[in-house]
């Protein structure tokens, strides 16, 4: 797999060259994605996927309660193209598609709940695709950045491009062995104290 990843920032950002997912810092209470040109270029895209970890559910689909809009759009490819479930790289009404090829062209998603992202996804035209090349941002609710990087889907064979984040941490469940130790030392540490009272009253 030819790519490379690029972790700055204590692992917070991941910048992705060329094809493939990229490690990521863990993204937990996602409320919001942005997506601009990397080149700078028209923004084309047919669809943005956030997957939520655990249940897989893109809550960036509208049909999970996520919006999208942008800074403009044009040539019949309205913001919520993005989101729409129509993933489909062949050009079309359910794209979305900004209304010029300017730098300062911005697509905001809104997700449809609070989320801990398993992995990102933007889908591009499978035509023109020089200019499948976005910069991503994902905030929490408070505007803090949770991720940062650049996915590139020039050159990859479903015309996608994907940053994978990593699990979030969970405090271990103890096996039965620790379990079993635990009970009993307790045990000892009572048969201690009892101990300890019966010679106090003799």
């Amino acid at each position: 797999m030819n790519f490379k990843t690029t972790l700055v920032a204590a692992g917070l950002s991941a910048i992705v060259l060329g094809p493939g997912p990229a490690a990521a810092a863990t993204v937990v209470n996602a409320t919001r994605i942005e997506i601009t040109s990397a080149i700078p270029d028209w923004i084309q895209i047919a669809e943005v996927f956030a997957f939520e970890f655990g249940s897989l559910d893109n809550v960036a689909s509208a049909a999970e309660g996520g919006t999208a809009s942008a800074t403009s759009s044009g040539f019949g490819g309205p913001a919520h193209g993005a989101i729409d479930g129509n993933a489909s790289p062949s050009y079309g009404s359910h794209f979305y598609h900004s209304g010029s090829p300017g730098g300062g062209e911005k697509l905001t998603i809104n997700l449809g709940r609070t989320a801990t992202l398993d992995s990102l996804r933007i889908v591009g035209r499978n035509d023109l695709r020089g200019r499948d090349f976005w910069n991503v941002s994902v905030f929490d609710a408070a505007d803090t950045v949770l991720f940062s990087g650049q996915l590139d889907a020039r050159t990859t064979a479903n015309f996608d491009a994907v940053a994978k984040f990593d699990a979030p941490s969970v405090g271990g469940i103890p096996e039965p062995s620790t379990w079993a130790m635990m009970i009993l030392g307790f045990g000892a540490a009572g048969a201690a104290m009892r101990s300890r009272r019966r010679v106090a009253v003799v």
